[in-house]
């Protein structure tokens, strides 16, 4: 009995392993992990808050109550007008002040923006925990949540490459295609298509000559599914300038100004000069500025890709010329036995 429960219990740990593994339960617990960390925050750093701002003496409400008697001569409209128009100002003036001395007032939509900016490292810098608890568990969540996002980052990468890699060269095969028919030719092999582009400069004939040559099937497969390099830096570069748009609409910003956010942001500098201020938009943000990373992942993995197909197509090239040489060390010495 308690043999077949442990053994039903390993396969139920055994296959949630598993799920954890996958890109959808990595997001999952990237999420969960996101809302815990925020509602933690808020309850460690909000009591502080209401503490300092109970504290906080505003010595121009004496000013507040000065024009509210002087507007008595006023008719009750004109009062009721000036009298609103001065409580708006005090408590926009009030609000700034605040979060100049203290940092952005905490809730729950700004703690789970303020997790993402400690996971993908970007910290702005506008929010941050004013008590000992908050810096503590901010230390611990970043130790475990570094790790995590960088994970779900790189195979977010993975598949995004693969599906930029499907689309590109689906698109390239089809061009191939017409151009083929166009000019009346025989269709050739649908990967031979894919793999030679109608123009290359002398260095790249030479490589795809040498493997073509030698009939390494494998270098070769490798050069036909190598991405440029331009087409991911080309994707997030449109990427961050539909961001710019979208933030222009919701934001006071002018386009240069969004821009810069998405930019700043996507490449983790986050200066913190300039942050998104509408609370309902903060989830948005964090799954723009996260898609974006893992774009720019994309680009690292296809600079890796060219990196590493350039040192094989290099290392091949000298085996081939080593190999001559052996050859031709080979002939002379039998001339010379002769």
């Amino acid at each position: 009995m308690a043999k077949g429960f442990g053994s039903k219990a390993k396969s139920v740990i055994g296959k949630f392993y598993h799920g954890l593994k996958s890109l959808t339960g990595l997001i999952i617990l990237l999420m969960v992990y996101s809302f815990t960390g925020a509602v933690i925050f808020v309850l460690v750093e909000t009591p502080h808050q209401e503490e300092l701002a109970l504290a906080k003496e505003p010595k121009h409400k004496n000013l507040v109550q000065l024009l509210l008697n002087l507007t008595v001569s006023l008719n009750s409209t004109e009062f009721e007008k000036v009298r609103n128009e001065i409580i708006t100002l005090i408590n926009i003036f009030d609000a700034e002040t605040f979060e100049k001395m203290h940092g952005k007032r905490w809730d729950f939509w700004k703690a789970l923006f303020f997790c993402g900016t400690i996971y993908t490292a970007i910290g702005y810098g506008d929010i941050y925990p004013r008590t000992d608890a908050g810096k503590v568990f901010a230390i611990l969540y970043a130790i475990f949540g570094i790790p995590l996002a960088f994970r779900v980052l790189a195979e977010i990468g993975k598949k995004l490459t693969t599906i930029i890699k499907f689309f590109y060269f689906g698109v390239k095969r089809s061009c191939a295609k017409k151009v083929q028919t166009a000019d009346g030719e025989t269709l050739k092999n649908e990967r031979n298509d894919v793999a030679l582009p109608t123009e290359h400069t002398e260095k790249e004939k030479n490589e795809i000559e040498i493997v073509w040559e030698d009939k390494d099937e494998t270098l070769k497969k490798e050069i036909e599914n190598s991405l440029p390099l331009a087409v991911p830096v080309i994707i997030l570069f449109v990427y961050l300038v539909l961001g710019a748009f979208m933030y222009t609409r919701w934001e006071d910003w002018g386009y240069l100004d969004a821009f810069y956010f998405t930019f700043i942001s996507v490449s983790t500098i986050g200066f913190g000069d300039i942050t998104p201020a509408h609370t309902k938009y903060f989830i948005v943000t964090s799954i723009y500025v996260f898609v974006g990373l893992a774009l720019v992942s994309v680009c690292i993995n296809v600079f890796m890709e060219f990196y590493i197909v350039s040192i094989k197509v290099a290392a091949h090239r000298m085996n081939r010329v080593g190999s001559k040489i052996i050859k031709g060390c080979h002939c002379c010495s039998r001339r010379q036995s002769l």
